[in-house]
């Protein structure tokens, strides 16, 4: 089990430490882990996930397969294909269709689904590859699944709006934990993938024209708190108390990751996926090469970046490398599939030790390094680039070579006091 998830425990942040909301968060946390527990077991004793055109074609292929392995009938594969069946039609492990196929191999394939979709726009995208994707991916089809039903019984051909508008229903109903509803981005994120596999679905399978996505462009309601109150940047002084915190406690890379965040803006899981290499220190402008490494993949394209190192941020890169070999992650205990996921509930149990304000979370470090990129008047491209928001082509339009863009992002860094 260990082995399939990808990691060998469950860590979740209980929000609640007592009464009937511990209690009723604790037990919410247990349906998860056995939900988890349940599904994987089933992909693990080899449920068949194929789609009914997927199964149709490979029992072709294997029709085929017999017919070409008979002897003294190639010039009649029609009376093979008979003589096959009569020999295969009463075992109990035969499959249907494999019947179908060498009866009737010139039937019309069943419908496309919404499973085809799904199981293309996984493997299309490299998602089946990475652990961590495919069980975000496979919570989203969860959730697709509780609107439309199984997935392989859902033809593509059959979408219609009101799908669309009942899933973004489901999903806003959803509830965290400890009993709250998700947030409206979270939601939107999911609605996003599944309108991405349709798209995708519809036309790879030549349906663009005959069906519209009925999941683009849902009526949301809107936010009653604008997105730029929810997370507020932490103070310079709530920072330093939070440093000393980590440093009294027994976890030594925890506070190097919160001084790493603190100087360079990186996403957590940029900076729990660091390896030694990527840190260039002998440099005359020491930096991070935030990239795609042997423990993790970056966010987007545009993740992709170098980082300056100024101050107290590069004497914390320094105490992070002693000791690691090349190649080796800095933080090995937090390197592996949802590693970051641990490292943000540890350091998020110091910052609610500190302030029980809820704007106040790990993500400020990164909008106080943007904060303090614009006082000190950095463009918008920089603060984008230095945060890995901006495209490639829009930061090289502007800022030239990487060479170019590291030296103008150090500038900007050391004018901010990063």
């Amino acid at each position: 089990m260990a082995e399939a998830l990808g990691e060998g425990f469950l860590q979740v942040h209980i929000r609640n430490t007592q009464g009937l909301a511990f209690h009723r968060e604790y037990q919410a946390i247990i349906r998860e882990f056995e939900r988890m527990v349940s599904e994987t077991r089933e992909r693990m004793q080899g449920r068949d996930m194929r789609s009914p055109v997927e199964r149709w074609h490979e029992a072709l292929l294997k029709a085929e397969g017999l017919i070409a392995e008979t002897t003294g009938l190639e010039d009649d594969p029609q009376f093979a294909a008979q003589m096959i069946v009569k020999g295969i039609r009463d075992r109990p492990d035969t499959d249907p269709l494999l019947i179908k196929a060498l009866v009737n191999p010139k039937a019309a394939p069943p419908e496309v689904t919404v499973q085809d979709a799904a199981n293309l726009y996984a493997q299309d995208k490299g998602i089946t590859n990475k652990k961590d994707s495919m069980v975000r991916f496979d919570r989203t089809l969860r959730r697709l699944t509780d609107t439309l039903g199984p997935l392989d019984q859902m033809p593509l051909k059959s979408l219609r709006r009101e799908h669309g508008r009942k899933l973004m229903q489901v999903l806003l109903g959803l509830k965290k934990a400890d009993g709250s509803p998700i947030a409206l981005g979270t939601a939107q994120r999911d609605a996003i993938i599944v309108s991405a596999l349709i798209t995708h679905g519809l036309k790879e399978y030549d349906l663009s024209v005959e069906v519209a996505n009925p999941f683009m462009r849902l009526p949301w309601p809107a936010e009653e708190v604008q997105a730029v109150n929810k997370k507020l940047p932490l103070p310079d002084e709530l920072i330093e108390r939070i440093g000393r915190r980590l440093v009294r406690g027994r976890t030594e890379e925890l506070p190097l990751m919160w001084r790493l965040l603190k100087g360079t803006g990186m996403r957590l899981g940029e900076i729990a996926g660091l390896t030694q290499d990527d840190l260039v220190l002998n440099d005359e402008t020491p930096h991070v090469l935030v990239r795609p490494n042997s423990v993790r993949n970056l966010k987007t394209a545009s993740s992709n970046r170098s980082v300056p190192l100024t101050g107290d941020t590069l004497e914390a890169a320094k105490s992070a490398v002693q000791g690691v070999g090349g190649g080796q992650p800095i933080f090995s205990r937090y390197a592996r599939g949802r590693g970051a996921d641990a490292a943000s509930a540890a350091l998020m149990k110091a910052v609610r030790a500190e302030t029980q304000e809820k704007k106040f979370t790990v993500h400020g470090l990164r909008h106080r390094v943007s904060d303090k990129l614009r006082h000190a008047g950095a463009p918008e491209g920089v603060r984008h680039g230095f945060l890995g928001h901006a495209s490639e082509a829009i930061a090289e339009s502007t800022y030239g070579s990487p060479r170019a863009r590291l030296e103008e992002f150090s500038k900007w860094a050391e004018r901010a006091g990063l």
